[in-house]
């Protein structure tokens, strides 16, 4: 059963770890790439009073959080690993077995879930190195105070990896990054998106070990972990009393901007369209011209074809009563005005995302249908609004905007993916490749996900070429869905390694009543792209009531304030 498998040993600091790892090995385990050899256990540091009182303080926030949004935090529960071990052997951290097992194991890898420094021995026993896994920043080894830091700090992003130590080294190598959205709200929620993707994190990279070997694997790993995307560590305690009072007033602020919204602005998807010059640079696309839909539903996912010499644009309609999307089409005019929408595909599931694509002549369509749990294409019988299902490409999969690109020979399928329900789906993207884009025989990408980034997986719209270079558009969601553009320079693609860089985004945060992008349809010589349309019940003083928020929530006046609110505490008791 375990031959050519890796063998790997665990280090824990008892019986019970969180859910989230639990899970990881219950992924290590179903891989068949493998094997758990045997489990080394470290005695737990006694923890300080400050840090017993920040657990209490976390416990009684994770509580109030969990009763406020409705999600209790089901990453960290304990539980115990036993049921997994079988036969596997146990041992304690400088034991005689523990000697005996380390000489005679033969470790490929050791994966180390305690939060203490790797051990030297266990270190040179292991051909691979200690895995190991840091979360916000690149000194915290434990998930107790994930995700506090970022909420109380108003960071759009969490950071979380893979670290592996070896043999002679002073700093780890870092063999993974990712990037959570912050959710502005619950850190709860936060702490379940960014936990729970992390269970894939180890079981992929030994997947793409075991498929590409070591020399490629380091080499990829060097490539998309750039030093200067990495955070220096930080020792300083996750929670303090600072940090306290910073989330205490995050909660209220928090809701009272959620109320402004709701009692004063609506907002809505629009489309926008221009004539631009170098799409490659998102900054020229302010001041579009704006196409806005009737207020009962919205329209966003343009895709843009050119057919017989006329434009058309393909894109999502939502009627807000329905409450799912249906995908339509009209005709765009040469003086910039648009024919009347027509509906094409209608679903008692949600449509979006119409990727439209030619081969052989005929138009295909793949929609997202991630709700129905399949990768569907669809034909064109009569261009451009009839359309006929063909057949699924995946099955029971959960893929958002899958987007193809015809690269040196081969077919390849950006798409976004989630492998957990409490994990977003604009995180991760996944890369597929085959010689047919008709087959249902797709091969996953070694590296994946190829982008483990908030603000630059999810795809945005078609891939499209200028002078030679490939570029991928994608959406930014750190800290919201939806919240900017980013165009990104496809750098190496083959069956081995995926790398891209990031040339320009554009963040439409309040301009022009614009308040977010995702997607950007690119034609000649029209291009299109949707947008939040901010609709404003106060007018200007809606403009002058965020400035005054901006204003409040900068971290260096909220300390000052704090510190004046002492001596002028003083002052009115002593009158």
């Amino acid at each position: 059963m375990f031959v050519n498998a890796f063998r790997a040993a665990l280090v824990v600091e008892g019986e019970y770890i969180s859910a989230w790892q639990y899970r990881m090995l219950e992924r290590l385990q179903a891989s068949g790439n493998v094997h758990i050899a045997m489990v080394i256990f470290r005695q737990p540091v006694a923890t300080a009073w400050l840090q017993r009182f920040n657990a209490s303080w976390l416990s009684v926030l994770h509580y109030f959080d969990g009763k406020l949004f409705k999600c209790p935090v089901t990453a960290q529960r304990p539980t115990s690993l036993l049921a997994l071990l079988g036969d596997t052997h146990l041992c304690d951290v400088g034991s005689r077995r523990y000697q005996h097992l380390l000489a005679q194991q033969a470790l490929d890898v050791v994966i180390d879930l305690s939060a203490q420094a790797p051990l030297p021995d266990i270190i040179a026993a292991a051909k691979y190195g200690v895995w190991r896994y840091f979360y916000g920043h690149l000194g915290d080894k434990t998930d107790s105070y994930v995700g506090i830091r970022e909420y109380a700090g108003q960071q759009s992003e969490m950071l979380s990896g893979v670290e592996c130590w070896r043999v002679g080294q002073t700093i780890p190598d870092y063999l993974f990054l990712a990037t959570t959205s912050t959710d502005m709200a619950s850190i709860n929620r936060g702490i379940e998106h960014s936990l729970w993707k992390m269970a894939d994190f180890i079981p992929q990279r030994l997947h793409e070990l075991f498929q590409v070997g070591e020399c490629i694997f380091f080499s990829n790993a060097k490539q998309r972990v750039q030093p200067t995307t990495l955070m220096p560590p930080q020792h300083k305690p996750s929670s303090s009393f600072l940090m306290s009072l910073k989330i205490l007033w995050r909660y209220p602020n928090n809701f009272l901007n959620k109320l402004f919204i709701a009692l004063f602005r609506d907002e809505q998807w629009i489309l926008l369209t221009k004539a631009i010059g170098d799409v490659t640079d998102l900054g020229t696309l302010e001041h579009l011209h704006k196409w806005i839909p009737p207020r009962d539903r919205f329209w966003a996912d343009p895709f843009v074809v050119e057919h017989e010499g006329e434009q058309y644009v393909f894109f999502e309609e939502l009627l807000y009563a329905r409450g799912i999307g249906h995908l339509a089409c009209m005709r765009l005019n040469s003086d910039g005005s648009h024919s009347e929408p027509v509906t094409i595909l209608e679903k008692p599931y949600h449509l979006s995302y119409p990727f439209i694509f030619k081969y052989q002549g005929i138009y295909y369509m793949i929609p997202e249908t991630a709700s129905n749990h399949t990768i569907e294409l669809y034909r064109c019988e009569a261009f451009p609004f009839r359309w006929v299902f063909e057949k699924n490409l995946m099955e029971g999969v959960e893929a958002y905007d899958a987007t193809l690109l015809e690269y040196d020979g081969r077919w390849w399928m950006f798409t976004s993916m989630r492998q957990h329900q409490s994990c977003s789906p604009s995180e991760s993207l996944y890369l597929f490749h085959t010689d047919d884009p008709l087959s249902t025989q797709w091969q996953a990408h070694p590296q994946n996900p190829v982008v483990a980034s908030a603000a630059h997986a999810r795809p945005a719209g078609r891939i499209f070429t200028k002078a030679g270079k490939w570029y991928r558009p994608s959406q930014n969601c750190a800290g919201t869905y939806g919240r900017g553009l980013n165009v990104n320079l496809i750098q190496q693609l083959d069956q081995h390694t995926y790398r891209e860089e990031t040339i320009s985004s554009y963040l439409p945060e309040g301009q022009n009543d614009m308040n977010g992008m995702h997607t950007l349809g690119v034609g000649t010589p029209v291009s299109v792209v949707d947008a939040v349309h901010v609709h404003r019940r106060l007018g200007p003083l809606d403009r002058w009531v965020v400035k005054l928020n901006c204003f409040f929530n900068r971290p260096i006046l909220k300390t000052r304030y704090a510190l004046a609110a002492i001596p002028l505490a003083f002052l009115w008791f002593d009158t």
